[in-house]
């Protein structure tokens, strides 16, 4: 049963996501917060008492010196008690927080699998997710401590006014007024310091960014070698901690005046109390013991209501602003079957058919693509070129439904593609991207990944990346197929740019997919590499229909059919030989770039 669910979220739940995780460590805590809230009133302040009263009898020899012996033990073993059970919670959170993060973080990784792909294109919607992600357990057991300090706290200072009440009731009345208005401000005071955490972390992810991938990272040793740019960024690194610093410092600095402030005039109101015991003390009517008893009383409860008692306040509405985050982060589109396996067997592609479609980012405020229209034949290859931004990628996006808010149609087989099961669509087409990833495991998995669904054999993935010209590396690797990549593992060997590429292409090509799209997979590479990787590109692909996008044209003579992208519509399209003789767009831009591949 998942604890994370649709719903709107508020302080409350910081226990009832604990219960969810361990009722009974939960249960345990607040029992031992009443524990820890009764022991030191009453234990300690009573045998303090006890033990004073008996030690000036003695002193004043109206009593056996043994007859403080009892008092004296009952004190330690109160002093003792109270540090036993302020021990105990420690080894109880702690073992929540591995419940919580256990039961939390795969629910989180499913929620965050599920997204609707235009909340991982959009900043803010991003900057949430992490923040949630980041900080959920953190912020669940810090508002759930912050409620148990309240619960021990109030029970606390209850037993202390009950105290109080007896001998300064007016007192006890006015420090129970007084927290009235010192909560206000406590809550006051997280919802401040949580809106200032926000916004430093736009800070703390620039800064975090310049010192972990810029200026340590091993890619970028040669250019920063090489251009000296380390001071530069050095000082942008600086300017945004400063800025983090100075705009949780400012809100901490504000809390603390208020709190201290507060703090000081309990202070105040506690040393009246105190003095306003001293005459009874004198006319004996109150003992010594109980005078003192009562004194360390009065401080405990400054102590508490200016301090402890605010911050727990304080932290528990730092708790409840953050739990609105993680109702709006639960709130946030998903995509149904985001998370499920691409079918083992592909349908069988017999046409594939943009008609009038045209695009809009959520984000965006105006169409990438505008009433595009298209028909691509099974085995064919085919090219979209054109400039950066002209709408190319977009193409591949709806292809793959990592959007499906478009207008017109794009059928697939004569029907709808937003009509299929999504294990079904995510069947149809394998991806190259530019973007590639580099997965830290053997350089067979790496391959093996771009078909899960089916056993891939030693054989056929040597094939592959021997077909991708992966040859020479694979002779270079220890392990052969089964060295592990990257530096995670210290048999991990790293390769270079260019073969991560080339690894990503194989992972491509492995799939049952009647459709590859190659959406610039040869942007890593030199024009010579590029052009051994297209040699084999019809072999590789034969039977598969293949779109290519790119800038670059180099490849273009390979395809059928090119289709000429130019401000979200298609302005051009034939084969080579055919826009070459219409003199137009791909013909300039091929006489351009044809002195790279010469």
């Amino acid at each position: 049963m998942p604890i994370l669910k649709p719903r709107r979220y508020n302080w409350k739940d910081v226990a009832g996501i604990s219960i969810s995780a361990s009722p009974a460590i939960v249960i345990s805590l607040l029992l031992l917060a009443v524990v820890e809230a009764l022991v030191p009133t009453f234990a300690i302040a009573l045998a303090t008492s006890w033990f004073v009263d008996t030690a000036l009898s003695v002193f004043a020899q109206q009593v056996e010196v043994a007859a403080a012996y009892l008092p004296l033990a009952t004190l330690i073993l109160a002093i003792g008690l109270a540090n036993t059970i302020n021990s105990i919670p420690g080894f109880l959170q702690a073992r929540l927080r591995y419940l919580l993060t256990r039961k939390l973080e795969p629910e989180l990784l499913q929620v965050r699998a599920n997204l609707a792909y235009q909340h991982i294109e959009d900043s803010d919607s991003w900057d949430l997710v992490e923040r949630v992600s980041d900080e959920l357990v953190d912020k669940i057991l810090g508002g759930l401590n912050a409620l148990i300090i309240l619960v021990r706290n109030t029970a606390a200072v209850a037993a202390m006014f009950a105290l109080l009440v007896a001998q300064v009731w007016w007192a006890a009345v006015a420090i129970l007024v007084l927290c009235v208005p010192l909560f206000w401000l406590a809550v006051r005071a997280g919802r401040e310091n949580y809106a200032a955490e926000v916004e430093a972390l736009k800070y703390e992810r620039r800064y975090s960014y310049y010192s972990e991938e810029v200026l340590t990272t091993r890619d970028g040793v040669e250019e920063r070698t090489l251009f000296g740019y380390a001071p530069e960024i050095t000082g942008r690194y600086s300017q945004a901690f400063a800025k983090a610093h100075q705009v949780q410092l400012r809100a901490e600095l504000k809390t603390t005046i208020t709190r201290k402030a507060a703090g000081a005039f309990l202070a105040i109101i506690g040393l009246l109390a105190i003095l306003a015991l001293i005459n009874p003390v004198l006319s004996g009517q109150l003992s010594t013991g109980m005078f003192m008893g009562i004194v360390a009383a009065v401080f405990a409860v400054v102590e508490m209501v200016g301090g402890t008692l605010q911050s727990a306040v304080a932290k528990l509405s730092e708790a409840q602003f953050f739990l609105g985050d993680l109702t709006e982060f639960l709130a946030l589109d998903s995509t149904a079957g985001a998370t499920e396996m691409p079918a083992a067997q592909p349908i069988p592609l017999e046409r594939l058919t943009f008609r009038n479609v045209s695009f809009q980012y959520p984000i965006g405020e105006h169409n990438v693509l505008n009433n595009v229209t298209f028909d691509l034949e099974p085995g064919k290859h085919y090219a979209f070129v054109g400039p950066n931004g002209a709408g190319k990628t977009t193409i591949a996006k709806l292809l793959t439904r990592l959007y499906d808010g478009y207008q017109g149609e794009i059928l697939v087989n004569g029907i709808e593609l937003r009509d299929y099961p999504g294990a079904t669509a995510k069947a149809m087409v394998s991806v190259v991207h530019q973007d590639f990833a580099r997965y830290q495991v053997s350089l067979a998995d790496n391959i093996a990944l771009g078909n899960v669904s089916n056993l891939l054999s030693p054989e056929k993935l040597l094939q592959v990346a021997n077909k991708v010209s992966l040859g020479d590396a694979l002779a270079q690797l220890p392990a052969g197929l089964d060295t592990p990549l990257g530096k995670l593992n210290e048999e991990g060997t790293d390769l270079a740019g260019g073969q991560w590429q080339k690894v990503a292409i194989a992972r491509s090509f492995v799939s049952s997919a009647p459709v590859v799209i190659l959406d610039e997979p040869t942007a890593a590479l030199d024009p010579i590499a590029e052009s051994e990787v297209y040699l084999e590109f019809e072999n590789l692909m034969h039977g598969k229909t293949t779109i290519m996008i790119s800038h670059r044209l180099g490849s273009t003579k390979l395809a059928d059919k090119i289709f000429v992208i130019g401000q979200g519509t298609i302005v051009e399209q034939g084969s080579h030989a055919e826009l070459m003789a219409q003199n137009g767009i791909y013909a300039q831009m091929f006489a351009t770039q044809s002195k790279w591949y010469k």
